[in-house]
């Protein structure tokens, strides 16, 4: 079987998905770098030909493709009026700044531009995907994603809706009677600007994040560290809402979570072809548990008994239940919360790209021979 492969070359994700290749007998998957799949003058129509199957990677981790996402996202979002966002002149020039966060809203314009101009090409051709394009454009808002697993009867967490900024959150928390919430981009991956929030009785705010402000004048920026911190100023935590609802973000209840050694956790589950298959339990001294926040893998095995077969097993079934929601979708991860008592679950996210997990195996394969696995044996 012929993969066409629409990924950074220069991306460890390359490189695995290649050697998965290798080793499960294929050919060298034909390799389409996104940025020139992001040109127009690419004749993408003409490079899936005499292929059977498409995979589009993440374009992240490589700058000139963040800034032509942003480029190709300008009339869409200049057109709203509501978001900030650059000219394609200003992103053309716009220099690179570690872990900056980057107008949001806009990618994501520039980013559904990109599928569309991909499932267009293969649409003459009728060479299936891995994942469709237009499930990933889903998968890629979070207030899209929980409108498809809430009707489906996923558990997640209770919402507040979109917010304006702190004042409008504030605003929600009353009404809803809620002193403790998480912040989250819609647009946003890998905890980017996600904030946990919670006000005591006296009224006093508190906040949890990786994301750092940087203001200069006429300019309040957010860039995301590797570092969680915590937060108790007043005006740094107003200052740091408002800037993460700027691109748009929802606010979801606080879901407490179980723990174990000391640390809560919660689990990143593979869904391959609507099948839980590998796991990541991730484990945190803070809310937040990504792993590349200085976080800690735990045993799988070890949560499984302390959760007990039951738990476990419902547990992955509402993985499964999550990933459902996306039938286009080849593989999915799902994070997956369980609560302090052992008695309710809720799926944080589904990500469209959560597959890269090294030392990882189920059945003796790591998540790229799994899929390939999987589309082999059912076609």
């Amino acid at each position: 079987m012929q993969y066409l492969l629409i990924a950074n070359p220069e991306n460890r994700r390359a490189a695995y998905f290649a050697e998965a290749c290798a080793r499960m007998g294929f050919p060298p998957p034909r390799l389409v770098p996104w940025i020139e799949a992001l040109e127009e003058d690419t004749p993408l129509e003409r490079e899936f030909e005499r292929v059977d199957r498409i995979r589009i990677e993440s374009p992240g981790e490589n700058f000139p493709v963040e800034r032509r996402l942003l480029e190709l996202g300008f009339p869409a979002c200049n057109a709203e009026e509501c978001y900030p966002c650059l000219s394609p002149d200003d992103a053309s020039i716009m220099t690179q700044i570690h872990g900056r966060v980057y107008f949001h809203r806009q990618w994501q314009h520039g980013w559904l531009a990109a599928l569309e101009r991909i499932r267009g090409a293969a649409s003459a051709s009728g060479v299936p995907f891995v994942n469709h394009p237009d499930e990933i454009g889903v998968l890629f808002d979070k207030h899209a994603t929980r409108e498809r697993l809430g009707p489906a009867g996923v558990p997640i967490p209770m919402g507040l809706g979109i917010c304006e900024g702190f004042e409008d959150l504030a605003a929600r928390m009353d009404g809803a009677g809620w002193n403790r919430v998480f912040l989250k981009p819609c647009h946003g991956s890998s905890a980017s600007g996600v904030a946990a929030i919670e006000r005591n009785r006296r009224g006093q705010w508190r906040a949890v994040t990786s994301a750092v402000l940087t203001e200069s004048p006429g300019c309040i920026a957010l860039r995301n560290s590797l570092k969680l911190r915590q937060l108790d100023n007043p005006r740094q935590i107003t200052a740091l809402v408002n800037a993460i609802c700027r691109e748009r973000a929802i606010a979801e209840r606080w879901f407490p979570k179980a723990g174990i050694d000391g640390r809560v956790f919660d689990l990143r589950v593979v869904v391959i072809r609507g099948r839980a298959a590998h796991i990541v339990v991730r484990t945190s001294l803070s809310p937040i548990t990504n792993l590349h926040l200085g976080n800690s893998r735990g045993d799988p095995e070890r949560v499984r008994l302390k959760l007990g077969t039951a738990v476990w097993d419902e547990a992955l079934r509402h993985c499964e239940e999550a990933a459902a929601c996306f039938p286009r979708c080849g593989c999915t991860a799902v994070d997956l919360m369980i609560s302090t008592n052992h008695r309710h679950c809720a799926v944080a996210e589904v990500n469209a790209f959560g597959d890269l997990i090294p030392n990882v195996t189920w059945r003796q394969m790591n998540t790229y021979e799994a899929v390939l696995e999987a589309f082999i044996s059912r076609g």
